[in-house]
């Protein structure tokens, strides 16, 4: 018990839990969302090559978010 009164296991928590609400909804909601406009969109060519890679970008937002949270706490 005494590991769960230390200053910084909770606050790791925190961001712990924040990290993977962010994830969660960007996985559930977000992605679906962008790769269906980009399906129904009148879209062709170089453009739709480059908006079909949105998706990925933002999960490699999200993954340096993380590192960047969790790497650089001191």
């Amino acid at each position: 018990m005494k590991l769960l009164k230390k200053k910084g296991f909770g606050n790791l928590i925190n961001i712990f839990v924040g990290l993977m609400v962010v994830v969660i909804i960007a996985v559930s909601v977000v992605i679906p969302t962008i790769n269906t406009t980009i399906a129904n969109g009148n879209i062709t060519g170089t453009p739709k090559t480059l908006l079909e890679l949105v998706p990925l970008f933002l999960v490699l937002a999200i993954l340096m978010i993380a590192v960047g949270l969790v790497g650089f706490r001191k």
